[in-house]
């Protein structure tokens, strides 16, 4: 009896889920059912007219696609196979290429940010400010910054052919370049300032050893008896985000470091807990500091543990969880917005500096470097 009862629950449960999921395609069906006898309009003439053969494959890659843009958000993404190892590759910071940072600017062109000291783009001659025109045979006026990406990586040894605009001289430049492995280094540091030593510290980017390299960055720094640190945050368009908190943890002491709130509006907290570094410090930020340079310069803002010096952030308050799918791929998803210890949304919206510079664009000329070793020189004299 208890086995014949235990079975007609289980019947009842899939009768009643699968009542609810004919329910369920059933409102999709008449609420949309213009747009879906559209799309099998669409399927079948590219049946049976196309001059070309349609892949099922890439109708079902690209339906998934137009169904996460539909959402507006520009930063979720249905990442393809490709795309997906890209990224990962990036996250942890090692992989066959040029050297160079891609930026999409607001006019839907590719500009190349700071290539890497010591990599092929830097000796090639490439330069921040560049913009992107072709990559090997193919023109980048349309392109997105993935596919950009995705075809300077490639195995070591091989040759990338590219072609940039150099706006300040209105000319284009060629360059052959051979791809080697890229280990990116998310930190450099050195000693500067006359008669006060002071520790510079330029943070690329965050990623899986960011944390790690940027204490054994304070630590060879400490061995040189400085007074003060600069922590340079210019054109660092984020990257991840445990990277931020992790690295935020060094310089702050019981303190909040940012909220998160979810969809449903659950909030999470999450804090420094025992930083160890207690020197004097500015942080310099301009338009490109974004994401995860966004966190960690709020967080040093308002805990009043740094003063910011430079031009307003670029304002990407959000967070993006990736989700690995059956297929290879992934599912790039904002699912979280993000608020400074003050509570600041700054979504769209940016940082403002706590001492506004702007670089004149001299060469060799650094405004907003000599503002932040006066204020620095100040706060330790």
């Amino acid at each position: 009896m208890k086995n014949n009862k235990f079975i007609k629950g289980i019947v009842a449960f899939f009768a009643i889920f699968g009542l609810l999921g004919f329910l369920a395609l059933a409102f999709i069906f008449v609420t949309n059912s213009s747009g879906l006898s559209s799309l099998l309009t669409v399927v079948g003439l590219m049946k049976s007219q196309s001059l070309y053969e349609p892949h099922t494959d890439k109708m079902i890659e690209g339906a998934t696609a137009g169904i996460v843009s539909s959402l507006d958000d520009p930063y979720s993404k249905y990442l393809n196979k490709s795309q997906w190892e890209e990224l990962e590759l990036q996250l942890n910071a090692e992989f066959g290429g040029i050297g160079v940072y891609v930026v999409e600017l607001d006019d839907g062109r590719l500009g190349i940010v700071s290539p890497i000291k010591g990599t092929p783009a830097a000796r090639a001659g490439l330069k921040n400010g560049d913009i992107i025109t072709r990559i090997n045979d193919q023109s980048a006026i349309h392109m997105t910054q993935d596919e950009a990406v995705h075809l300077m990586r490639g195995e070591p040894g091989t040759q990338l052919d590219m072609a940039v605009l150099r706006p300040d001289e209105g000319k284009e430049y060629e360059f052959k370049i051979i791809r080697e492995i890229i280990n990116v280094p998310s930190v450099e540091d050195k000693v500067i300032g006359d008669g006060v030593p002071i520790g510079y510290i330029k943070l690329n980017q965050f990623h899986a050893r960011s944390a790690q390299e940027m204490a054994d960055s304070v630590n060879r720094l400490n061995e040189k008896d400085i007074k003060g640190i600069i922590l340079d945050l210019r054109d660092n368009g984020g990257g991840d985000f445990e990277a931020s908190i992790a690295i935020a943890d060094i310089f702050l002491e019981d303190k909040e470091v940012v909220s998160v709130k979810n969809a449903q509006g659950e909030e999470t907290v999450h804090r420094a807990e025992a930083g160890s570094v207690k020197l004097p410090m500015v942080v310099l930020v301009n338009g490109n500091s974004a994401s995860a340079s966004e966190i960690l310069a709020g967080a040093l803002k308002d805990n009043k543990r740094a003063v910011l010096v430079g031009e307003k952030t670029y304002g990407k308050g959000v967070v993006q969880t990736v989700f690995p799918l059956r297929d290879g791929g992934a599912l790039k998803l904002t699912t979280q917005k993000y608020f400074t210890p003050d509570g600041t949304d700054i979504n769209k919206i940016g940082i403002n500096p706590d001492y506004v510079v702007k670089n004149s664009g001299a060469e060799g000329q650094d405004l907003q470097m000599e503002r932040a070793l006066q204020i620095l020189k100040e706060q330790i004299l």
